[in-house]
């Protein structure tokens, strides 16, 4: 699939966000159930009210307009953070692409992607966070992820 079908997230992509959020805690096995996720605000949060002041992200779909990976920025507050939370003003990542479509290089353009217009939106920063084993950290080292100097595990800095 080439990324041509590439489109920006809306309000309607909440049941997206909701499925790539479950698929994204359960990477390495069922760990979540979708009842979890919803009762969850800490997991919630990260598409409930989607999206919110600064927030977007875009969708890749394939030739039948169906949703193969979704990337999204948003922004949290400290009050009520994001597991990979740095400040108020640099948006975390979440990004997800369908088991059937993993390895084919388009996490990778969807991210760059997003980069891209994260930089034309002034943004100065992303960050987010992966949990150890978890492959697509590979993923992110190849952008330009690293580490948070004193920062918790897996809570990983892109300076744009």
């Amino acid at each position: 699939m080439t990324l041509d079908s590439v489109r920006e997230t809306t309000a309607t992509d909440r049941r997206l966000l909701a499925r790539a959020t479950l698929d994204n805690l359960n990477w390495n096995g069922r760990r979540f159930t979708m009842r979890e996720v919803e009762d969850t605000p800490q997991f919630r949060h990260y598409y409930d009210g989607w999206p919110s002041g600064e927030d977007f992200g875009l969708v890749a779909e394939d030739t039948e307009s169906v949703a193969v990976a979704v990337v999204w920025l948003r922004y949290f507050t400290a009050e009520d953070p994001g597991y990979g939370f740095i400040a108020d003003t640099i948006p975390e990542l979440s990004i997800w692409v369908s088991a059937e479509r993993r390895c084919q290089g388009i996490g990778g353009s969807l991210l760059h992607r997003v980069t891209e217009v994260a930089r034309s939106r002034g943004v100065t920063a992303i960050s987010l966070s992966v949990e150890d084993g978890n492959p697509a950290a590979r993923l992110y080292a190849r952008h330009g992820f690293r580490p948070v100097p004193n920062g918790a595990p897996g809570c990983l800095l892109l300076e744009l």
